[in-house]
């Protein structure tokens, strides 16, 4: 029995990429073979379909303007700025000066907003990482949100909310230096340093 050609050995088949003696084989099953013959005219349509819709980049202002929207949260409309979050408490800080404070393989921080509260632990992962379980508490019941982490400006990870609040990233790298929280018009962001972790 003849082996049935993967889809991407039928995608090279049609668009030229195999050789003769590979592009013989696979003509020959798909000849003979309903299944590859129904795959071989569904991509063989997909791909006239994709070459009447080509590609338009958008004006360069524009461009140029929603890149200026991520690189800068400082661009933003004042109605989406994002709020500081006041750090609360640091068990890191409680800890200072006691024997077993480097023994601890996890630090809470707890952050207060004019919105509301959220805590987040932070456990050593090993390798220069961690794993963040954080709770989100607003003032007026919302919970599911997005949290998004931060290095130096840029995005590097993001998590939604469980309806309780809850959200968990791990392996996150202790380089992160910013988590920001997005539920409806709240925009909150709190400056980590998981380096102390």
């Amino acid at each position: 029995m003849t082996r049935r050609p993967t889809f991407t050995e039928i995608v090279d088949w049609i668009e030229g990429r195999l050789s003769d003696e590979q592009a013989d084989r696979v003509a020959a099953v798909v000849a003979a073979d309903d299944s590859s013959a129904d795959a071989a005219a569904w991509m063989t349509q997909f791909l006239a379909d994709a070459r009447r819709l080509p590609l338009e980049t958008p004006p360069p202002a524009l461009s140029a303007r929603l890149r200026a929207l991520f690189d800068d949260a400082s661009n933003l409309p004042p109605e989406v700025r994002w709020a500081s979050a006041r750090l609360l408490y640091d068990t890191r800080e409680a800890m200072t000066g006691t024997r077993s404070a480097d023994l601890l393989d996890h630090t809470h921080l707890a952050f207060e907003t004019e919105h509301g509260r959220f805590v987040v632990e932070v456990r050593r992962a090993g390798g220069g990482e961690v794993d963040l379980h954080g709770l989100l508490l607003l003032d007026d019941g919302s919970a599911a949100a997005d949290v998004t982490l931060l290095e130096a400006g840029a995005v590097r990870r993001r998590a939604r909310t469980t309806a309780d609040g809850r959200f968990e990233l791990t392996q996150v790298p202790v380089t992160i230096d910013e988590l920001r929280i997005a539920v409806r018009d709240v925009r909150v962001s709190a400056t980590l340093d998981l380096a102390q972790a």
